[in-house]
């Protein structure tokens, strides 16, 4: 239900010229995955791989998986009791728990799903729900989100949607968008074939987990 990659090495660069600046070689970047897909290696996860191949390029990142299809998530029953505490409470105990933990601890989170009318699948979209338990800016504030999608025809809803939010909850946003419809033959594509969209996230990974220096 889980997978968990840490590639952490240790070590210290030197000074760069006269700048006399320290880079973060020796920290690692946490990054959580939440796969909205109920197909394991379809187009979503293709894309997200790459774009944590990116990341991983740098050498000190450390990913979870959460593939939400597999896991214990009830939707939200709108109890309010995560409002009435200051920590992140939820009554409901089940898988989401181990998402709380590992989106606060996190720096990156990616957020990588198909379009079924337009939106999110149910799987993330229960989990989004289950995110109000965290929906603070102490929670979100200056992390990274990544949102992954494939579609046939439309995304701009759920684009909106984290567009929407990102100036309240105060985290930077980056969207990769990929349509996997052969409009000639009205045939799904898997990404594989999209090489220029495989490398947009590669890029974008290795862009974001650049170590960065330290005044």
């Amino acid at each position: 239900m889980e997978r968990e990659i840490s590639t952490c090495p240790r070590g210290r660069k030197g000074f760069r010229g006269n700048t006399a600046k320290i880079v973060r070689a020796d920290v690692s970047m946490k990054t959580v995955v939440l796969h909205g897909s109920p197909k394991r290696n379809g187009s979503s996860d293709t894309l997200a791989a790459s774009f944590i191949k990116g990341l991983n390029a740098s050498g000190n990142n450390e990913t979870k998986d959460f593939y939400t299809n597999e896991l214990r998530i009830r939707p939200c029953q709108g109890c309010l009791t995560c409002n009435r505490s200051e920590e992140p409470t939820c009554a409901i105990k089940d898988d989401m728990q181990e998402i709380y933990s590992a989106f606060v601890d996190a720096d990156v989170a990616v957020f990588a799903t198909p379009m079924y009318w337009g939106y999110m699948t149910a799987q993330l979209k229960a989990v989004m729900d289950r995110m109000e338990a965290i929906a603070s800016p102490k929670y979100f504030r200056d992390k990274t989100l990544v949102v992954i999608i494939t579609y046939h025809y439309h995304y701009e809803s759920t684009v909106a949607f984290f567009k929407r939010i990102a100036p309240h909850f105060g985290f930077n946003l980056h969207v990769i968008t990929c349509c996997t419809l052969d409009k000639t033959t009205q045939k799904d594509v898997h990404v594989s074939n999209c090489k220029e969209k495989l490398e947009e996230a590669y890029e974008l990974g290795k862009s974001l987990g650049k170590p960065h220096p330290l005044d």
